[in-house]
């Protein structure tokens, strides 16, 4: 990682053209990105089921090609020795998860359940939704990730668990895009934290379109990278000292209201 006096940290993201359903593809179009690299990241963030695409009906995919997901993701840490983050289709004592892990070169890993499912398109039919929040982290930063419909409820990002980064791995529909933006910078603003989101490009198999709009946001808000509606890859080079000083410039996080978040199942 990264690491000098202004404790950098440097992050990639990739948005692909998510070929639907076909897991061994995605992986492939993800290692020639890998490889075509001059320097890579410290952590590479990908999008919410990128070796799939949205699925709401996991089921389609055998069972033995989604238990590979995994351990190509901690395959592909461990062979070039960056962490890799983004969520995958998990089937886990026979419940369907949408399960955001990040693995490690050492072969640490964590991992999120993605907590708001989108029962507008069916995904609760599916899935069974995440019931906690939790945060990770690369040396000094602590990173909280969230999954795609999770950034419409600002609770559940609520800056009190001391976080710096908030990463959200999206397949984020363009009809909805402008919400997308717009989200991302207020959750920055308001958690006085970076925002990275990662969206996925083209048409899945359910004939919704995606045009990425990745983008990186300071705690100010003000944009750091943005990708356009094509697939393609960027980086952005974070430094915690200059989060920390923003914070003490202007310390609102200070004047938050103080409550905690039930997540117990109603």
């Amino acid at each position: 990682m990264a690491n000098n006096e202004d404790n950098l940290l440097r992050i990639g993201i990739f948005q692909p053209n998510i070929v639907w359903a076909d897991i061994e593809k995605n992986h492939e179009k993800t290692e020639s990105l890998i490889s075509s690299l001059n320097g890579l990241p410290d952590l590479l963030v990908l999008p919410e089921m990128y070796s799939t695409g949205f699925l709401q009906n996991p089921g389609i995919v055998p069972d033995k090609l989604l238990k590979k997901q995994f351990n190509w993701q901690a395959s592909i840490s461990k062979r070039n020795s960056m962490a890799v983050c983004g969520s995958i289709i998990e089937k886990f004592r026979g419940q369907y998860y949408n399960r955001w892990y990040i693995t490690y070169p050492d072969g640490k890993l964590g991992y999120y359940d993605k907590r708001h499912l989108f029962e507008i398109g069916g995904e609760g039919e599916w899935f069974s939704k995440g019931k906690k929040r939790v945060v990770f982290s690369m040396g000094q930063w602590i990173l909280m990730p969230q999954i795609c419909y999770d950034l419409r409820f600002p609770v559940w990002s609520r800056n009190n668990l001391g976080y710096n980064m908030l990463i959200y791995s999206a397949n984020w529909p363009a009809s909805r895009i402008e919400a997308w933006e717009t989200l991302l910078k207020a959750r920055a603003i308001e958690n006085q934290c970076y925002v990275v989101g990662v969206n996925r490009t083209g048409t899945d198999g359910n004939a919704v379109e995606y045009n990425g709009n990745s983008a990186v946001y300071g705690p100010d808000g003000k944009t750091i990278v943005h990708l356009g509606n094509q697939e393609i890859y960027a980086t952005a080079e974070l430094s915690l000292d200059k989060l920390i000083n923003f914070r003490k410039s202007f310390p609102a996080l200070s004047d938050a209201d103080k409550f905690k978040i039930n997540t117990r199942e109603q």
